[in-house]
């Protein structure tokens, strides 16, 4: 297998490591995460383990890696855009999927405002979000599940199915799609717990701590999504990975591992 080259990438890349201590019942997970980093890694121009393509093959790749980050900077109807594309459908829908599965907090197969306060505490628990933003926070996602689902209720559950119909719907519409990302800065914040204006690896572990998510998971996504490898994510980084999770049908996007693991 391939994996400490790949790895070799990134100068902090400990996924390695990672795999040596993980536990056989992770151990196709993180196989399957790494194939990912893999697939992703080569569509950005980077070779594979087992490539014997020459030099100027690997520049050329390079160079449209260049051109691509370059065309990335884009506003919402132009990410809208990647969206509508006609292939890429049940990719995105299996993205969904996942991200219901995180707002699930407690596993029964259905999302309910409940769900939605047990994730913000777990967040604003961590102790680095100011009493102002810790309500601005609370507020918001308060907003966000009136707005989509209506009344608060322990009647009101969300399947699903109904999830992925809701995101259709929204992605669908200019005004709920530009409001998509508002609530990624509060996360970002509450796992800042330096306040430096950017997330480490350890830092990261600690979002995936609240998404119920292992820091094995946290280690191979971060490598992953961590495009520069430079070891942080800044603010910007954060809210533009998250956001294009569900904006984007583009399966070499390294935003897909965003959220974790897809089911």
């Amino acid at each position: 297998m391939a994996f400490n080259t790949l790895f070799k990438l990134c100068a902090r890349s400990s996924a390695s490591s990672v795999l040596k201590s993980a536990s056989a019942r992770n151990a196709a997970a993180l196989y399957q995460q790494i194939q990912d980093f893999s697939s992703v890694k080569a569509a950005q121009g980077y070779p594979s383990a087992s490539a014997s393509a020459s030099a100027s093959s690997a520049n050329l790749q390079n160079k449209s890696h260049r051109k691509e980050l370059s065309d990335s900077d884009s506003d919402s109807d132009t990410e809208f855009d990647t969206y509508v594309k006609k292939d890429g459908v049940e990719f995105w829908r299996r993205k969904m999927r996942t991200f219901h599965g995180i707002l699930d907090i407690n596993k029964d197969g259905v999302v309910s405002y409940d769900d939605y306060q047990l994730l913000v505490n777990r967040f604003i628990n961590l102790g680095h979000l100011s009493p102002k933003h810790a309500q601005e926070f609370r507020t918001l996602i308060q907003k966000m599940w009136e707005e989509r689902w209506g009344s608060i209720s322990e009647y009101n559950l969300i399947t699903t199915e109904q999830y992925l119909e809701d995101m259709h719907h929204v992605i669908g519409d200019k005004s709920l799609r530009k409001k998509i990302h508002y609530f990624l800065p509060y996360l970002f914040k509450a796992v800042d717990n330096d306040k430096d204006g950017s997330i480490t690896i350890e830092e990261f572990k600690l979002f995936f701590q609240c998404l119920g998510l292992s820091s094995e998971d946290a280690v191979v996504s971060f490598h992953l999504i961590d495009e520069n490898c430079d070891g942080n994510l800044s603010s910007e980084e954060f809210v533009k990975l998250g956001k294009e999770f569900f904006l984007s049908r583009d399966q070499k996007k390294p935003s897909k591992m965003f959220w974790g693991p897809l089911i």
